[in-house]
């Protein structure tokens, strides 16, 4: 009986501890995504590549080298998130007002500004398009629009 009892004790205790790590770890979690959030700017520039599902070899290298534009050279914006990256598929029904909003009728890098969680500006960065076989123009060209913006 005592033996029982022993077992039943450490079992409770075994679970009140893991639930207590739980929430230790939970209110942590909470903790350093508020921290996050609160230290997100409210003024930051967005560089958005807009596909389609059928991309050719030239479509994929254009998002490869702007990725690689945005990425090697904005590094620390990144990481603070005063410049954002991202790939957007306007074929999924989610993304299609993208084509209206941007006027889209390529695959097109945008580049948009966003002031207190509202974009104020947009421009497509056409030349992609000459670029694509030359990686420094290009890599020049991207850095060079989104650092004339961060700069305003």
């Amino acid at each position: 009986m005592q033996f029982i009892q022993k077992y039943i004790y450490s079992l409770i205790f075994l679970v009140l501890f893991v639930l207590a790590v739980s929430i230790s770890t939970a209110h942590a979690g909470q903790a350093a995504s508020e921290e996050a959030v609160a230290e997100k700017p409210t003024h930051y520039i967005v560089a958005t590549y807009f596909h389609t599902t059928a991309r050719c070899s030239t479509c994929h290298k254009i998002e490869e080298l702007s990725s690689q534009a945005v990425n090697l050279n904005f590094e620390n914006e990144l990481k603070s998130g005063k410049v954002v990256w991202r790939a957007i598929n306007v074929d999924e029904p989610e993304n299609k007002h993208y084509n209206k909003d941007y006027q889209l009728y390529t695959k097109s890098l945008i580049i948009s500004e966003v002031k207190d969680g509202k974009e104020i500006q947009w421009k497509n960065l056409e030349k992609i398009w000459t670029y694509v076989r030359d990686e420094e123009k290009f890599d020049a060209y991207v850095k060079d629009e989104i650092k004339d913006w961060i700069e305003e």
